[in-house]
């Protein structure tokens, strides 16, 4: 097969974020996933091993064949990116290792559902040729048992070769009864000794339980009913791996980690050539690094994303009445790319698409499709009577020029001439369909047949966010905000992602400025997220011990609180305070830890007399490192220090979030260190609560005004405005009645730089073992 001769042997390569030694074992690429790899990724051998790889991690992190047990394992993929591909990949592979049962829960709508279970089997080749290498069943009920229990007894059977033995592929769609009807099948079976694989696409979605909040706040056990399914599902099946399949893993990221839906392991799919994203439709993550330029937006999102003008926006204070100029805009810019098709040649067997999502109400669906099939009607009907009144049609296809000007400022020379586009406007018009895609009154859900038309104009709402593949998808149109701000699904919406790079120039994205906003912000969120999760990954780390944080502007929330038992906390640092650790807590031997952790660390670096005025006294002068890497001084100062006083380690667990983020932004990141009074010790009382009283030294002179501060500023202004400043503070402490109470004693104060203070949002997990309502 071409391409893929090397994969039936493949190993992961040297280099690989994940490793043998990572996995519980290592399965055996065969014949099942070289087909569906050289179907997929023809002639492209690289592409073909990448995908290999990936499924043999993914796989070989879960239970062992035949071996008893249950794992869940956390699969995170960009929108529109390829996870299907991966996960069917995975179905293949544990096809080829003797998995007898594989269990797809994809699709909390009929239209998903059918979309899922109809890719599935044309990536698996089910009934091709001939083939009976998979027996697949949708949605599944109790009457499906003896068939079933038949397929699995001849994996049981000596007499049968293992080849002609069939692996049982059940679709299911993300709905109670239909959960419900499943396990009542599956526990009719026999499955000792039946290896299991579970894929739950979309897994942030429906799967959650949406009791959790309410079971924290008051102390009980409730399930939701479709988690409830799925836990029932899951204690039928002795053997099997639960893969949770997403773009957006805020929910299951967040969810208690005694829940059984809390993934043990993480991995992170990487796209493939040709994947335009958020960083290609939005630029990359803002740098806020000390004394950066601001990073300039790609080419692509000044000529690509348009913003719809608050004029054109309904509310109920701005009813529209009339066809916004900017929607009629957006289709003739998509109608010039169906005509360059035409004049290509390029319209068997693909498609182009546009999608206009206004909102969730299904009324204002309705509105903005009339307009269209009100503009789309006339144009039609012009271009079609070109034959009886050409002027009329000659001077419609002229209007199309400042769209067709437009597309060509992107398009690089690949758009025809125009005078070659407007002969075909005819053809392009007839052979472009405009649908209503969603559920009005509980009627049948729209199917998409793609092969009826190469050009598509779908209206619609939620039934186009999560999960739908638009084919082709070039224009898009949504007039709205951000609604409840969730992050994930904000980001869902982005069906405009996906592999676009071959005609990326035709592609337009209109939207409204807060959600354009908060694409930008999502995107700094999103690569925040991978970056942590991919180090979880490399460092073979618990999932389950990774203390949760995001970069999330305030704006964002990460996902619903409902599925959340432990709310997540805020964490926007003040640029212009201090996190300090200035609580004294003696006889437990924390000052002689804390006092050898900065001997060591003075000890390995110089320190120089700081510059000032010449007045000032010796409590005055500090001794400073030149900058210093912010990771060594992380490393050998700051994340060993001890923290004793509840009441700090809170400020003290946000600075360290603080300081990973800025970090991970820029791993060249630096700090300054001064030892203030160049190391001799200050005198300080203490409150009876153990707090140091007047912790920084203040501004000297304090009178007169117009000469106060003059000579000494004052503790809090030593410091650098472009880097982290860490000052070491030696302290003599006395009680209130001026008896020593212990003497040189490390404090530690830690100022962040103005531009390096992120939105975080953090989650504390602390206490969960016995946490109500996990679902465990």
């Amino acid at each position: 097969m071409s391409g893929s001769a090397n994969i039936a042997s493949v190993t992961l390569a040297a280099g690989q974020a994940s490793t043998p030694d990572d996995l519980q074992w290592v399965p055996e690429p065969g014949e099942e996933l070289s087909a569906l790899l050289a179907s997929k990724l023809p002639a492209n051998p690289a592409a073909q091993l990448q995908v290999a790889q990936s499924a043999t991690a993914i796989l070989g992190r879960g239970v062992p064949p035949t071996q008893p047990g249950s794992d869940t394992g956390l699969v995170v993929g960009y929108v529109q990116s390829g996870k299907t591909l991966s996960f069917t990949a995975v179905m293949a592979l544990a096809r080829d290792n003797g998995f007898q049962l594989l269990i797809v829960i994809a699709g909390s709508s009929a239209q998903l559902s059918d979309q899922s279970q109809k890719r599935i089997q044309k990536d698996l080749r089910i009934g091709i040729d001939g083939r009976r290498a998979w027996a697949p069943y949708h949605n599944p009920g109790p009457t499906d048992a003896a068939g079933i229990e038949g397929l699995l007894d001849n994996w049981r059977d000596p007499h049968v070769p293992i080849g002609r033995c069939q692996t049982i592929v059940i679709t299911v769609m993300k709905q109670h009864t239909h959960l419900r009807k499943l396990t009542r099948m599956l526990r009719q079976l026999d499955l000792a000794g039946i290896s299991a694989l579970v894929i739950d696409d979309e897994a942030d979605q429906a799967s959650l339980n949406t009791q959790s909040r309410q079971n924290a706040r008051l102390q009980r056990l409730k399930e939701s009913t479709t988690y409830a399914r799925l836990m029932e599902l899951r204690r039928t099946l002795p053997s099997h791996t639960y893969l949770q399949y997403t773009a957006t893993p805020q929910a299951p990221l967040l969810i208690s980690i005694i829940d059984s839906l809390s993934a043990r392991w993480v991995d992170v799919l990487q796209p493939g050539s040709g994947y335009t994203g958020g960083v290609t439709f939005f630029g990359p993550p803002r740098d806020r690094r000390p004394g950066s330029v601001p990073l300039q937006r790609p080419i692509q999102h000044e000529r690509i994303v348009r913003t719809i003008p608050l004029t054109e926006i309904p509310s109920n204070s701005n009813p529209l009445v009339a066809v916004p100029r900017t929607l009629e805009f957006a289709l003739r810019l998509f109608m010039v790319g169906v005509a360059a098709a035409f004049v290509r040649g390029e319209t068997d067997g693909a498609n182009r698409s546009m999608l206009v999502h206004p909102s969730v109400r299904t009324a204002d669906h309705l509105t903005y499709l009339n307009w269209i099939n009100d503009l789309f009607g006339d144009w039609r009907s012009t271009f079609r009577n070109s034959a009886a009144d050409p002027d009329a049609a000659n001077r419609l296809a002229d209007s199309f020029r400042h769209a067709y000007d437009d597309l060509a400022e992107s398009t690089s020379g690949d758009l025809p001439p125009f005078e070659e586009l407007k002969p075909l406007f005819r053809a392009a018009f007839n052979d472009t369909d405009v649908r209503e895609v969603n559920r009005r009154q509980g009627g049948p859900p729209v199917i998409i047949d793609w092969n009826q038309r190469y050009g598509w104009i779908l209206v619609g709402g939620q039934a186009m966010d999560r999960g739908f593949t638009v084919e082709g998808l070039t224009v898009t149109y949504m007039p709205r905000g951000m609604g409840s701000g969730n992050a994930d699904t904000m980001q869902q919406r982005a069906r405009f992602f996906g592999y676009k790079e071959s005609y990326l120039g035709y592609c337009r994205v209109f939207l409204e400025q807060g959600a354009s906003s908060g694409f930008e912000d999502y995107i700094e969120h999103e690569e925040f997220m991978r970056r942590e999760l991919i180090r979880v990954r490399d460092s073979h780390e618990p999932l389950q011990e990774w203390p949760r944080r995001f970069v999330l502007d305030p704006t964002l929330k990460p996902c619903r609180d409902n599925v959340l038992r432990d709310l997540y906390s805020r964490n926007i640092a003040d640029p212009n305070e201090w996190i300090t650790a200035q609580a004294f807590i003696g006889g437990v031997g924390t000052e002689i830890e804390n006092r050898r952790i900065i001997d060591a660390f003075l000890d390995t670096h110089s320190f120089v007399p700081d510059i000032g005025h010449p007045n000032r006294t010796e409590v005055q002068r500090h001794l400073v490192s030149t900058p210093l890497s912010l990771r060594d001084v992380i490393d050998g100062l700051i994340a060993d220090f001890r923290i004793r006083d509840p009441g700090e380690i809170e400020k003290w667990t946000g600075l360290s979030a603080q300081l990973g983020a800025l970090l991970d932004e820029d791993s060249s990141a630096e700090a300054v260190v001064y030892v203030m009074s160049s190391g001799h010790p200050r005198v300080r009382g203490v409150y009876l609560t153990g707090r140091v009283k007047q912790f920084f030294q203040g501004e000297a002179p304090v009178h007169p005004e117009n000469l106060r501060g003059t000579v000494y500023p004052g503790d809090r202004y030593v410091a650098d405005a472009s880097r982290v400043t860490v000052q070491i503070h030696l302290l003599n402490l006395r009680d209130d009645n001026n008896v020593v109470l212990a003497t040189s004693v490390p404090f530690l104060a830690v100022k962040l730089p103005a531009s390096g203070v992120r939105p975080l949002v953090e989650q504390s997990q602390a206490g969960q073992a016995s946490a109500s309502g996990s679902g465990a």
